[in-house]
């Protein structure tokens, strides 16, 4: 017996006059280019708005994509095809891979990760021994409590 999957609605609606997004949010955004000196509140706003419905055309297009291909879930594949055929969103290409060149690497497990850091020398362990033995008698702590080879 397969459930049927209630469609789900919105979640946010947007109250006339106001942005889903958080206004501060979108002002720290702005702010981070330093060529802007001042921008009006009414100019964070517009650019709010604008930022809901690019994220609106390209999450539908995404959406349909991937249900042509029978799919529910969007993949970033679906968003890298959305980026490459239409021409509204040409300028993410450079932004957005189409395709990995390597698949990503698959984890080992925690037993093989533990017997391959035991058999390889760590990082510190290159550090220390560099061919000559160190003893503590060697070792000369600064006043500031920086510890030396000497």
């Amino acid at each position: 017996m397969t459930k049927k999957r209630k469609e789900k609605e919105p979640q946010h609606e947007r109250e006339p006059g106001k942005s889903i997004l958080p206004f501060s949010r979108v002002q720290k955004i702005i702010k981070a280019d330093k060529e802007l000196p001042i921008v009006a509140r009414d100019a964070t706003f517009l650019i709010s708005l604008a930022t809901e419905e690019f994220i609106k055309r390209l999450s539908e297009a995404c959406q349909k994509l991937a249900e042509r291909e029978k799919r529910t879930t969007v993949q970033q594949k679906d968003v890298a095809s959305v980026v490459r055929r239409a021409d509204e969103f040409m300028f993410l290409e450079e932004i957005i891979a189409f395709q990995r060149t390597e698949p990503p690497q698959k984890r080992k497990p925690k037993a093989l990760q533990d017997a391959e850091s035991q058999s390889e020398p760590t990082m510190l362990d290159k550090f220390v021994t560099r061919g000559e033995e160190i003893t503590p008698a060697d070792v000369v702590m600064d006043e500031d409590g920086t510890m030396y080879a000497g």
